[in-house]
Order: C-alpha cells, then structure tokens, then sequence
C-alpha cells in the first residue's frame, strides 16, 4: 500500500475508498474500517456522498465477500462532521467494514480519548475503532500537517512504544495513514517510491486528459488597500455572470466573512439596479457558503446548489447569472464546478483548492475566466512595531504574487491556471511555490505518557493531561478561539419558591439525556459572540413585559458546557444584563466590576465553549448571527420535530433528526408525582427532572424526556427497550454476540473465551434490589436486565451495577491467564474503570472493603494498559461494549416486530 497519492484535484482521488472496498473483498491484510479525513466543514460531503453511491452501486458477491449480515448495501457508514449527525453506525459491529468520515477536528480528538462532543464514558470506545484497524486517508494533507505528523506518529509506533507487550499486542490489529494531497507540501516524499502518482502513459488517457488541460485563464488584479475590495469585486461578478452571450455560475471566495456578506449585498443591490434599467430579463441569483452559520439552515444550500448547477451538473441550462460566495469552507470538501470565479489573493495551498473548483471537469467549449484581486499592504506608520507588522505582510504578499506570476501567459496577457500549469509549477519552481505555501505551525511531539493521560477518561481532572488541540493543528497563534451556539426551548434548572438553581449533576444528566445534536450548532469567533450577546441583550430589555418573549431577571438563560458535554457554569439574565449596561449609568466602582466580569467572558467563559442559550434570546436570521433579527428560532427541543430544512421543503416523511423530545410535566394539586403523556407512539419516557417546587416544598411542575424506540440518546439508553428482558436471557445474548464477534476477529482461543465469560457476567450487577427498584423492573420474574424506563434514578444513590458485576465476579472460578482481563472488562463495560470506578451506593460489603477493591480496579487499568497498550485494551473493552449493545438491539428489534404484528 502507498505511503501517499499525488495527484491534481478533479481526478477522483475518493476512489482510493473503491478499491480498499475491492481489495478487502479479496482478502488483502488491510484494516476493516476506513476513515476519510477532510479539513473542512462542508455543506456537501463529497466523500461522504461517494461512499453512499459505493453502497448503492455494490454487487452482491462483494457483500457476501466482506461477510456483510444482511445484504450488499448493509456496508456502515457514518459521517463525523458539518451537517451530518453520527449515526453510530460505525460503533455497532468491531468485526464488520465500515467508512467514517470526519474532519480533522472530530476524528483526531476521538482518536486521542479527548473526543468533542462524547461523554467520558464513550470516549475509550470512538478511540478504540479508530485507533485499531483502521486505515486514515488525510485527504488534503497538505493543509495541516501537523496532524499528518500525528498519525504517522501512531502508525509507525503502533506496537511499539504506542502498543503493549509484543505477546499481547500481536492480536491488535494494524492502524495505517495513507496521505491524499493535490499540491504536496513535502516533496521529498512525494518524489519516493511509497508515493503513488500519475504515470507518462496516463496523461493520454482522454478523461485525464480533459481534466488536465481543464482551461482556466487567469488574471491579477493589484488593488491598493484605499481601494474597494468589496465594489471591485462585485463589479467584476457582475459582468462575468451576464456578460456572456448566456447567463453564467460565478463562484467568489473571500477570506473573512465580513467581506462575503458585503460582496453579496453589493451584487444584489447591483443586479436590482440592473434590472430595473431592463438590461437584465431575470433576476439574479445569489447565496452565501460561509462556516459562521447554524448546521440546520445550512443544510438547505445543498439543494441551492444542486439546483443551480454548481454541484457537477454542467448540463443545467441557466436563465439568470447565478453567484455562490463563500469563505474557506467552500474550499474543501465539496465538489463544486462554476463557470468562472473570483477571488482574493491567499496562500498557495488555498489558491490550489480554490482554482480546483472552477471548470472542474473541462471539455470542449469550456473555458473559465479567472480574476484574482491582490490587495497592497496598507503603509506602515511610524512605530517600529508597524514598520515590522507591514515589512512581513509586504513578503507575504509578494510570494503569493510571484508564484502566480510563473503560470504561462497566454495571447490575452490572461495566465494558464489549468492543472497541469499548476502541476508543472509545483515541480519546477518548488522554491517559489514553497514561499507562497503557509508555514507549518510548530507542534509537540506524541508520547506514551501523554497517550496514558487520555487514556484514563474516567479521571474528570487530571494534571498530566492537556488539550489536545496543539497535536492535532500545531501551536496555530493567529486563529482567534471559537464558540459553539446552540438554541434550546428547555433549559434545566430547579424553582424553589423565589429561588432558582442549578446543580452540576442535573445540568450534565439533562444534556446526556437530551444531548446537542449537531445540526442545532453554530460556531463562530468568541469576541463576535460577546458582541452580539450583548447587543441582543440590549434589544431584549426594551421588549414589554407583556411580550411572550419577555425574561424574567432571575431566569437562567445561559449555560456553559464542556466539550464533553459537562456543566461548566451558568449565566442569569441579570447578570447580562448588567454587562451590557452602558458605563454612563454606572459608578466607578460597578463599571470597573463590569468590566472585570467582560473581560472573564471574552477570556475565559467563551473561548472553545458550548454555549446553550434560551430560545427568547433568538438573534439569528439564516442560520447566521443578526443581533437585530426578531424571527423566532426553530429549536430542536420545541414541540415540531426537528428535521433538516432539507427534508422540510422535500416533504419527506423520515424520522426526526434527534432521539429524544421533551414534555412538561406537571403535579395536580392533590397529587405529589407528575402528569405527562405515559405513552406517545415510537416514543418511550426514559427520565423525569423535577424543576419548579413550592416554598413549602411541594412539586409543581417538571420535564419528561422520551426517547425514539430505534436511537440510543447516551450511554444509558441500551438498557431500556421497548420490552423487559431478564437477566439470564441478556447475559446468554451477550456472551453469544460477544464471542462471534471476536471469532470473526480471528483472536486467540483464551481471548474469545475471556470476552465471552466477561459478557455473561457484565451484568449481575443488576440484580441488586435497590437497581430493581430504581429502574422500574417488573416486580415478577426478576431480576431483569433491560426495562422499560420510566424509573427514579435517584433510588441508586449513585450505585454502578458494574461495580456490583466485578465483586460477584472475583468469586467466579476464572482462568489465572485471563482473569485481569475478564474482571477489567466487566468493571469498564460503561466507560468506567478507566483507572476509577465509584463505590457508591453498593452494599454488598463495608465501605473500607468497597474503597480498597476500586482501588484494586484502578491498579488492574495499570497493568492491562501497560500488556496491550491505550489503544489495544480499549479495543477489546470495545468488542464486549458492542457486544451488549446488539444484543439490546436484538431484543428491542424482536419486540417491535411482536408489537406490530
């Protein structure tokens, strides 16, 4: 297998996933999973949709050769990144293929036991599948190569010192990184025998060929910083789009946000003029694809796209010139195809991606007009530290030109920007092309003691175990911090009487039960986030009191989550209030608290946090940021499914994009429980949090969380189903599930015996009265291991029935060889154990008994880790993890076939 693939964009570099299909078919010793990496966030997943089409298209003696359950088109697939949801796909079958696709971000953090997004408990299992027979393609690698150095850190190092002892280890199976790259930044290795490349005789095959010679003439426009960027820009659209003897697709990228949003009301407002004059028959078309704006909405531009031609369809017929602005996230990613484009001047590797999706598939009568604005540094002032500032973006400038400036010119002074222009550039001026590529950012190195840090999820605080973000993108000083926005209708908290609160442990199991799903988040630069926070919070002190939309002072109305998923802190609307509070209306001493309390938000509180904000604060127009819009905000907790905007105007009639929905619940005035619908079709209450009490303590009112009879909301979820199951049964169903899967593995004998022993004792456990009761278990025929639902979680007292499993298991007889194995997984089976695991609640012994065998699970973590290495024993927690959850599948699966018929 290659260490890499050179080739130029355009030449289908996603069918590196056809043939790893093929070759995996035919038994070649290549990982089961493949993971496809790209560093955008796209609104069309490109790789994404090609796997899909693999699927479809794949024959029925290949899904038989890949031992795929049900049929051909049963191969998983699972995307990590933009506006896809996992659908866990991915984590159901360790034995089975499988395609991710995620972004840099999403993949490396998993990877490293730090995943975004994933509770402690799942983070061992997402690093598990991917740290352990997978194959990485870096598509693009070129645009961050610290992570490329990253993962090929842990593949050369897989069972070295990133593995355990050889005799243990050697089971593991291999972690691989193939590199995809159009421009490769280090052409040492590109020029090595382990790279694969176009050969001579390629270049006359005639679909390279059209590619190659794709024509694309270019020119650059030099534009003093006095100048317009936005009017040059605009103007020069305006006339490539109708100035042609049909209308065209003209694709334009800007380098911040703030100048697309400007080029696009510029180009409306000149169309409109235009119009009106009669010089044009249609009205223009125009769309923004820019990373700043909610995952919901954006969904809606793929149709945009597809419908306007700037998917591929170079066929489409166009009756009005049709103009798509985007930032870098129209870079990568997508497979979009314009007619002509314009652009400011960045980077060489961006350049590259950028003229790589213009008159993207070539062919006769096809050539696209290129226009690239430079605009001149601003002169430097008098301070030295000006002087410096422009001396360095002076040189920045002049290697971006000068690389442009060696393409060919032609007859028309225009430059040939062709890929095969820019292939030859790459090769024979590598110097010039090197000084217009940014500058890799410095990164640290990976070691074993870091990776063990990770490794141990189960530790909420821990001193030897930073962020890993530095591993996965360098040390970059100029990229600003982000914040994650999420709108919610139900925030959790507790009225008692006056009072409102909100503990640790409430706000964290709220969001476990109703977690954030990915298409309800809008990231975007913290600083902006403060300034339209505060803002929105001015517009909303002038709202009457009577307003539907009116918030109370005392309401929470902000909460602050980890990348976990965790309760940091929370923010009540006095308090915004008080921020936002003009410095005229405050004495010396307030307005220097203020701006204490400004200064902890923009530096501490936002930066690289998932905000929740109460819907009422709205201030979002088109998915994006608008602290002057008034449009309500679709939430996903309301009360209408929550479903793309795509599936929306398609009418389609797909289940809702989130596993849960929320209910109010409330007391009647002789009663002390809660009232709630007890039964909605397809939907099963999981949990209830009681959230307003009178002074005298008396329930009031609370939320009711249901949860979709076919989607797993947490860790929890698998052990409630649609019908009880007994104990004995789950376990036998465990064990079964367990050993084949490790059998299709091709583990050794005393490993497939080790995980089948530990799946049929993972739960006993359970059968402790007081789990029985908490969880609503049917009083006949216990003790059972799946329920209903519905129970009160705070009769455990915080009892982990692992740890209940792991002390009825030391009194087993189990094999000397295999016995720290058998008791870890069964103590880990939940994500614990990782070194620690919590005694609570357990009355099967005294306490000082209870504390010392924790500890000795902690101690066994140690050992385990030390014989197969952070990846190789998270791995084999992953296949008994699996395991449990197919037979739970299995079961419920039964069930609702017994129901309906």
């Amino acid at each position: 297998m290659p260490a890499a693939v050179d080739i130029p964009t355009g030449l289908g570099k996603t069918s590196v996933m056809a043939l790893w299909l093929i070759a995996l078919g035919e038994k070649a010793n290549l990982p089961r999973r493949l993971v496809y990496i790209v560093d955008r966030r796209a609104v069309v997943d490109q790789a994404t949709r090609f796997a899909e089409r693999l699927r479809g298209n794949m024959p029925a003696h290949l899904g038989q050769k890949l031992g795929l359950a049900e049929h051909s088109r049963s191969l998983p697939i699972s995307t990590l990144r933009g506006g896809f949801a996992d659908n866990r796909d991915w984590l159901k079958d360790p034995a089975s293929p499988a395609i991710i696709v995620g972004t840099i971000d999403m993949i490396g953090s998993k990877l490293l036991f730090e995943g975004y997004g994933v509770s402690r408990r799942m983070r061992p299992y997402h690093a598990a599948l991917l740290g352990v027979d997978s194959l990485v393609l870096l598509d693009e690698a070129h645009l961050c190569p610290p992570f490329e150095a990253l993962i090929r850190q842990i593949e050369t190092q897989h069972k070295g010192k990133f593995g355990g002892q050889l005799e243990y280890n050697v089971h593991t199976p291999d972690f691989r990184l193939m590199s995809l790259s159009a421009t490769g930044r280090n052409l040492e290795m590109m020029a090595s025998s382990s790279v694969f490349r176009l050969e001579a005789n390629d270049f006359e095959e005639p679909l390279v060929r059209q590619r190659l010679t794709a024509r694309k003439r270019m020119r650059i426009h030099t534009i003093d910083a006095e100048q317009s960027l936005v009017d040059s820009i605009a103007r020069c659209a305006i006339e490539l789009g109708g100035g042609s003897a049909a209308p065209c697709r003209v694709l334009i990228y800007c380098n911040s946000r703030k100048i697309a949003l400007e080029v696009k009301d510029e180009i409306d407002k000149q169309c409109k003029k235009r119009r009106a004059a009669g010089e044009l028959t249609e009205e223009c078309k125009s769309n923004l694809l820019v990373g700043e704006r909610r995952i919901y909405e954006r969904t809606a531009l793929e149709s945009w796209l597809d419908l306007n031609g700037f998917l591929g369809t170079s066929e489409h017929v166009h009756q009005s010139p049709t103009f798509l602005i985007a930032t870098s996230a129209g870079e990568v990613g997508v497979d979009l195809d314009a007619d002509h484009m314009i652009c400011d001047l960045v980077a060489y590797e961006r350049m590259v991606q950028r003229l790589g999706r213009v008159n993207r598939r070539g062919g006769e009568g096809r050539v696209a007009m290129i226009d690239v604005f430079a605009v001149q540094p601003a002169k430097a002032k008098s301070s030295k530290a000006d002087r410096e500032r422009y001396d360095k973006e002076l040189r920045t400038y002049e290697n971006r030109i000068a690389a442009l400036q060696h393409l060919p010119r032609g007859e028309d002074e225009r430059r040939d920007a062709s890929p095969a222009a820019m292939t030859e550039l790459k090769y024979c001026y590598s110097t010039v092309v090197d000084d217009a590529t940014t500058r890799p950012p410095l990164y640290p190195a990976l070691t074993r003691p870091l990776v063990d840090a990770w490794s141990m999820t189960s530790l909420k605080q821990h001193e030897g175990r930073p962020e890993v973000a530095p591993w996965l993108r360098g040390w970059e000083e100029e990229d600003e911090p982000q914040t994650m926005l999420v709108w919610r209708k139900y925030l959790p908290y507790v009225r008692k009487g006056q009072e409102i609160e909100l503990s640790s442990s409430m706000a964290t199991d709220f969001f476990r039960s109703a977690p954030i799903h990915a298409t309800e988040k809008l990231e975007a630069i913290s600083g902006r986030v403060f300034d339209w926070l505060i803002k929105r919070i001015v517009r909303i002190g002038k709202r009457g009191g009577d307003s539907a939309l009116a918030i109370k002072d005392d309401e929470i109305v902000a909460i602050f989550l980890n990348q976990a998923g965790e309760y940091v802190s929370h923010a009540k609307m006095y308090e915004l209030k008080h921020l936002s509070t003009p410095a005229k209306n405050l004495s010396q001493r307030e307005k220097r608290n203020r701006d204490r309390q400004k200064k902890e938000w923009k530096e501490r509180r936002l930066p690289r946090a998932l905000l929740v904000l109460d819907v009422r604060i709205g201030g979002l127009h088109d998915g994006m940021l608008d602290e002057k819009s008034e449009s309500e905000v679709p939430a996903a907790d309301a009360a209408k499914p929550w479903r793309t905007m795509k599936q929306e105007a398609s009418a389609e009639q797909s289940p809702p994009l989130i596993g849960f929905r929320i209910e109010e619940a409330t007391s009647s005035d002789k009663e002390e429980s809660l009232e709630f619908p007890q039964k909605i079709e397809d939907w099963r209450h999981v949990r209830t949090f009681e959230t307003d009490f009178t002074d005298s303590g008396a329930l009031r009112q609370g939320l009711a969380i249901f949860k979709h009879l076919h989607s797993e909301t947490g860790e929890d979820a698998r052990s409630i189903v649609s019908a009880p199951q007994s104990l004995p049964e789950h376990s036998a169903h465990t064990a079964a599930c367990a050993r084949k899967i490790a059998m299709r593995l091709d583990l050794p004998q005393k490993e497939i015996d080790a995980l089948s022993l530990a799946a049929k004792l993972h739960d006993e456990g359970k059968a402790a009265p007081h789990w029985q009761n908490a969880m609503n278990a049917p009083t006949h025929g216990r003790p059972y291991a799946k329920t209903s639902g519905g129970g009160n979680w705070r009769l455990l007292e915080g009892y982990r029935h692992e740890f209940g499993s792991l002390l009825k298991a030391e009194s087993e007889n189990l094999p000397d060889d295999t016995r720290d194995l058998i008791l870890h997984l069964i103590a880990a089976h939940h994500g614990h154990a990782r070194p620690v695991i919590s005694s609570a609640g357990c009355d099967a012994g005294p306490p000082s008994l209870l504390e010392f065998k924790a500890g000795e699970t902690a101690l066994r973590f140690i050992r385990l880790q030390k014989l197969y290495g952070p990846w190789g024993l998270a791995w084999r927690e992953a296949i008994l993890r699996a395991a449990d959850h197919s037979a739970s599948r299995a079961i419920s699966d039964i069930e609702d076939k017994h129901n309906d018929g």
